[in-house]
């Protein structure tokens, strides 16, 4: 049995590393596999922009390290682990799909190694599936990779934490943009609340969502109670195709913490976010 955390419970919310992009992070260096009988192993190497990337990802991982000691962590990637061969697509780091997923591995052993996790003391991974044009059904497969760490796998994670309810889902409500950022989220949770009155389910407490790379949070109230939630951040700065279903709009880079404390508050900090993320 684990120790009880101090302090309560850090919602680690990484998403979207996109492995495999030639934007979006990268170990320093990796050996994959080699493409052709003839051929060895691959040696490759970050990127100038995936350098940043990744020293940004090693720099969150520290932040959750030094300043969440006495928590527990649960660390979730909500979907889009890899960035997959899709489109017809040429910005690509390596190739094959298998690469993208050693690629992802590679990457979240450093990261879990820079936070600090530990199953000993009941820190927990969690995988949630992100779109299938990226990673068709690797995600699964990952998180088995990480079953040592107590990986489990979900299309839409549902945690209780000292009595709050927190929902984690790849997609579901965009960002908005200009005057209209986060008007989508305040509707998504009006509709939801309205649901849960008619089909009889709890209201979450906090939704994390993810996709579309543009940390946003917006809330609902409703009967003296505020509902919340999140887009979190990603880790690949913009593909042209992002450049085409997005022009003009910020696209950060970095993660979400939702902090929850024993006696039941909650609340989303700050996202870690790297400066110029576009």
């Amino acid at each position: 049995m684990f120790k009880t955390p101090s302090k309560g419970k850090i919602n680690v919310v990484i998403s979207d590393t996109h492995c495999g992009s030639d934007r979006a992070v990268f170990p320093p260096q990796i050996d994959l596999p080699p493409l052709m009988a003839d051929e060895g192993s691959r040696t490759l190497r970050y990127s100038n922009n995936q350098k940043k990337l990744y020293d940004h990802l090693m720099y969150c991982g520290e932040y959750i390290n030094k300043n969440f000691k006495d928590y527990q962590k649960i660390i979730t990637h909500n979907g889009d682990a890899t960035e997959g061969v899709h489109h017809h697509t040429i910005q690509l780091s390596a190739p094959m799909i298998d690469d993208h997923v050693i690629i992802h591995q590679v990457v979240m052993d450093d990261f879990l190694r820079a936070c600090g996790f530990s199953v000993k003391n009941g820190d927990e991974l969690r995988y949630v599936s992100g779109t299938e044009t990226h990673t068709l059904y690797t995600e699964s497969r990952i998180a088995k990779y990480f079953e040592d760490y107590g990986a489990t796998f979900h299309d839409e994670l549902k945690l209780n934490q000292y009595g709050r309810n927190l929902w984690f889902v790849h997609q579901w409500v965009g960002a908005g943009d200009g005057h209209n950022e986060g008007n989508g989220i305040a509707a998504a949770l009006k509709r939801l609340y309205f649901n849960s009155l008619k089909e009889g389910f709890i209201m979450p407490d906090f939704i994390s969502t993810s996709h579309y790379h543009k940390a946003t949070l917006g809330s609902y109230s409703q009967n003296w109670k505020t509902y919340q939630a999140m887009i979190t951040p990603s880790f690949q700065m913009k593909t042209r195709f992002g450049q085409k279903v997005a022009p003009f709009q910020r696209n950060d880079i970095g993660l979400g913490l939702i902090e929850v404390s024993p006696s039941g508050l909650i609340g989303a900090h700050p996202p870690l976010l790297m400066e110029n993320g576009i």
